[in-house]
């Protein structure tokens, strides 16, 4: 009876360890692509889901605004982050891929990348590091704390607005502001139509560019030792794939739904 029972117990234990677990993460809740999007699984996110359940685990991505997706971390509410750059306050708790002590770009989720844009022929400029010649705001679209951070630094913008590319482009023809920020794709789609066409100039030096990843907090990490390592380089063997740009585009294309929180 009791080597009946010690072989139940030990059974059910086996059972236990090789269930799924569900890796809770935090993402951005404003669209910022190739890397994630709220409503549809972008690359980024594809990347993450499919480096996940080669772990036998389960992605499941929780939309938020960074500085509640932050909070979340440093709480323990989430597992890890889509979509963050490698910076000095994130290094203190979260966890990223390296090689030779770099962060491994090899493994990158994708680059988020803002530009600053201007009435066409106005003297406002942003030269990479300082903006001149302004009389007016600037104004900036701020889903990333990144973008949020460095305006900060620089003592420009409100980082309580949220406005789309297309609003800031109304603002700027109108004179309600002499620099706009956000992202390049966007503001390339709304320069190309009708309404912006021949009335904008996107300035050539980048406001941001930095590489994005999946990150996890240290204290999951160090609680599955090898875990984190073994998710990063199924992503890069993924994106190594020779098929990956057409798989990419696929993802956007097909704009398939994320897995419910």
């Amino acid at each position: 009876m009791k080597t009946r029972l010690f072989l139940a117990l030990l059974a059910g234990l086996w059972g236990t360890a090789g269930q799924s677990r569900e890796i809770r993460l935090c993402v951005s809740d404003r669209e910022l692509l190739p890397i994630n999007s709220p409503t549809f699984e972008a690359p980024g996110q594809y990347l993450v889901r499919r480096a996940i359940e080669s772990q036998g685990d389960k992605a499941v991505f929780v939309p938020l605004p960074w500085r509640r997706c932050i909070a979340g971390l440093r709480h323990g509410e989430y597992d890890g982050a889509v979509g963050m750059a490698a910076t000095e306050s994130f290094l203190t708790f979260m966890r990223f891929p390296e090689a030779n002590g770099r962060p491994d770009t090899s493994k990158e989720l994708g680059k988020l990348l803002y530009v600053a844009v201007r009435v066409k022929g106005a003297e406002a400029d942003w030269d990479g590091d300082h903006f001149r010649g302004l009389r007016r705001p600037v104004i900036y679209n701020a889903p990333s704390l990144v973008l949020a951070d460095k305006m900060h630094r620089l003592g420009a913008g409100n980082p309580n607005t949220s406005l789309s590319e297309e609003q800031m482009l109304s603002m700027l023809v109108a004179g309600r502001a002499d620099i706009a920020v956000g992202r390049r794709e966007v503001f390339e789609a709304l320069m190309a139509g009708e309404t912006y066409r021949d009335k904008i100039d996107m300035l050539p030096a980048p406001f941001v560019n930095a590489d994005d990843y999946l990150t996890f907090r240290d204290v999951f990490a160090d609680h599955s030792p090898g875990y984190a390592e073994r998710v990063w380089s199924e992503i890069g063997r993924l994106k190594a794939a020779p098929d990956w740009a057409e798989t990419r585009q696929r993802i956007l294309t097909d704009r398939k739904p994320v897995n419910p929180s």
